[in-house]
């Protein structure tokens, strides 16, 4: 097998771990001193600190579904972008949920992930949080004004 099938099969177990909730099986996958550039300020570098965001989310989002869209390798990087389904239940400041939660449906996630020697060095992300918090409540759609007749 090749280096970039092999880290394709690599992330494509790491995103699986995250879903399932087993944060315990990720550090054989993990560089120790990896990289993620998108990590907040105030959370460590490292797995640790992608472990503490994670363990906030997993209180907040529960039944949590991913289904992996496409999932493309070059050299030492591996693409993927999926879609995330839970049920939000509460737990982000201002983001209010409902007895038994809300529902939130194919939010879209893209990352970008580096590995040397079969493990993750670095990580780039990006979740859909518009459309997290239009379907939470959070934000409301715009009223869209009228466009005026002959235009």
């Amino acid at each position: 097998m090749g280096d970039e099938q092999r880290n394709k099969d690599i992330v494509r177990t790491v995103e699986q771990l995250w879903i399932d909730e087993k944060l315990d099986q990720l550090d054989q996958y993990f560089a120790p001193n990896d990289h993620s550039h998108d990590r907040p300020p105030f959370l460590p570098q490292g797995l640790a600190g992608a472990k503490i965001a994670h363990q906030g989310s997993m209180k907040s989002f529960k039944d949590r579904k991913l289904e992996m869209k496409d999932l493309f390798a070059e050299g030492d990087k591996v693409f993927v972008r999926s879609t995330f389904s839970a049920q939000y239940m509460g737990g982000v400041p201002g983001i209010a949920a409902p007895e038994g939660g809300t529902p939130i449906k194919d939010i879209e996630s893209w990352s970008v992930y580096r590995l040397k020697d079969g493990k993750i060095v670095e990580h780039w992300g990006l979740n859909d949080g518009f459309a997290i918090a239009m379907q939470t409540g959070a934000l409301e759609m715009p009223q869209m004004a009228e466009a005026p007749a002959g235009r």
